[in-house]
């Protein structure tokens, strides 16, 4: 069955907006415009294509957009001989949002840690074998997880760098 272009994009960009909606990262318009951002094939859209995009009002979509460049996840430029202001993903907004996750599974980390070993003094206190306790080890096995899981973010983050860097050489 083939899916004309616009219905398909209409469709994904309702699904990332869910998502970002849903994850907590963006008020519901905000998400489907940075979702709209994220799947153009142009270098930006203009203010009166995301209105058109999004079928919603220019004053909705004006409150949004401030919203998202105020956060640093959107900015705008121009182009020569054209009054129109174009909007685009910040450059840097894919790291941000990095640091942001890899702060977030460090302190996630850091209270499983902090749960193990109050657990682990705990069972020492009272002569439970710490060994055979299954939440102390389920504690334990998460925080190398997630561990692991921070180790892998940051290796993304550095391969999207050099990604970008040899880009822009």
């Amino acid at each position: 069955m083939f899916v004309e272009p616009n219905t398909e994009i209409k469709k994904l960009t309702e699904e990332l907006g869910v998502y970002f909606e849903q994850n907590k990262i963006l008020s519901p318009l905000s998400a489907r415009i940075f979702s709209m951002l994220i799947l153009t094939d142009k270098d930006g859209l203009s203010f009166d294509e995301i209105i058109e995009g999004l079928d919603s009002c220019k004053s909705s979509v004006s409150t949004n957009l401030q919203l998202l460049q105020t956060q640093g996840r959107v900015v705008y430029f121009t182009k020569p001989g054209n009054r129109k202001r174009y909007f685009k993903i910040a450059p840097n907004d894919i790291f941000v949002q990095l640091d942001k996750k890899i702060e977030q599974w460090e302190k996630e980390k850091n209270i499983h840690l902090k749960v193990y070993d109050f657990k682990k003094k705990l069972y020492q206190k009272t002569n439970i074998t710490a060994e055979n306790n299954r939440g102390l080890q389920y504690t334990k096995n998460y925080a190398l997880f997630i561990d692991d899981f921070i180790k892998n973010l940051i290796q993304l983050k550095e391969n999207l760098q050099k990604t970008f860097n040899s880009d822009t050489i």
